[in-house]
């Protein structure tokens, strides 16, 4: 991994790009931050992906308890997703192993492309998340958002109304579900789907 420096270095590298800033708040007496580092962060697929995303800064709170609490640390480890002026967009933490980094990772550059008004950029962070990692449980968090960046995009409620039924027939009882309902824009939106016999939710008249 091609850490850089300090915060500065990689806020320099950044700019004027799609790449962000990526803090690992980490302590070397810490197991999780520990197994991180030796483990996740040195996985090929890992690596590339970050390298792709992001450039990374190690930050050892032992040493930077200035930074540590600039950036209302509390747990290790801590991923801090910032932009070029060093802002916090997006942050995760704990322990993850190494696919499920990379879902989160790819997740929240996504969340943070929106956050950026970088639409078309979440749009494609969403959908590679969806197509590469169809099982992730972080799967209706991005379908709820792409839903949402495509409308901010078009201005159309289409999309949105099409991930509304794609989260009510795959994830009924995910929160990103109940959080998109409110996309259903008349009475007809919550018609029985009488030819889906799955069960759940999504068969007993949410559609």
């Amino acid at each position: 991994m091609n850490w850089k420096k300090n915060i500065k270095e990689a806020r320099t590298e950044v700019e004027g790009g799609t790449r962000l800033v990526l803090i690992n708040f980490y302590r070397t007496d810490d197991e999780a931050s520990m197994k991180m580092l030796n483990e996740t962060l040195k996985d090929e697929k890992v690596t590339t992906l970050i390298e792709r995303e992001a450039a990374p800064v190690l930050c050892n709170i032992a040493e930077a308890a200035g930074i540590a609490k600039e950036y209302r640390i509390d747990l290790t480890p801590t991923f801090v997703l910032a932009d070029e002026n060093g802002r916090e967009l997006e942050r995760w933490v704990g322990y993850l192993p190494a696919k499920e980094f990379r879902e989160q990772l790819i997740l929240s550059k996504g969340l943070a492309a929106f956050h950026l008004e970088r639409h078309s950029e979440a749009v494609r962070e969403f959908e590679e998340l969806i197509e590469e990692f169809p099982d992730s449980e972080l799967k209706p968090e991005a379908e709820y958002f792409l839903g949402a960046a495509k409308f901010k995009l078009t201005g159309k409620t289409d999309d949105m109304i099409g991930i509304y039924h794609t989260l009510m027939i795959e994830h009924p009882e995910s929160i990103w579900a109940k959080r998109c309902s409110i996309w259903a824009r008349t009475e007809r939106e919550f018609r029985p789907f009488v030819n889906y016999t799955g069960g759940g939710s999504a068969g007993s008249g949410f559609y």
